[in-house]
């Protein structure tokens, strides 16, 4: 039975080391090392360098969490160019397929976005 265990374990170990959407990326964890709660830090995304605050995330660890988070990705944007509020849209991003509606952006004035539909 324990050589079936360790498999899954292993498994699941590596899915949680896996960047997921909605935790921040291993930069910004890595930005705060050896530092504390309320450290200023700076953390690179997709090649823009953005200054920050060392934040505890519900995980316990530490996180660079920008100052002026960058605004949604153009992707996103483009996939509701000539669009309003509540068409379908589509977009690719990070691989990933997004099926969703244009709604409007939280950062970025009037531009709408595509959203996941959930």
């Amino acid at each position: 039975m324990a050589v079936l265990v360790l498999p899954l374990v292993g498994a699941r170990l590596a899915r949680a080391e896996e960047h997921h959407p909605h935790q921040p990326p291993p930069a910004a964890y890595d930005a705060c090392q050896q530092k504390k709660s309320g450290d200023v830090c700076e953390v690179t995304f997709h090649e823009h360098t953005m200054p920050g605050t060392c934040k505890t995330m519900s995980d316990e660890r530490l996180a660079c969490h920008p100052d002026h988070p960058p605004g949604p990705p153009p992707e996103l944007k483009a996939a509701c160019a000539d669009k309003k509020v509540g068409d379908s849209c589509q977009a690719t991003f990070h691989e990933h397929n997004i099926t969703g509606t244009c709604q409007q952006g939280h950062h970025d004035g009037d531009s709408l976005i595509c959203h996941r539909a959930e």
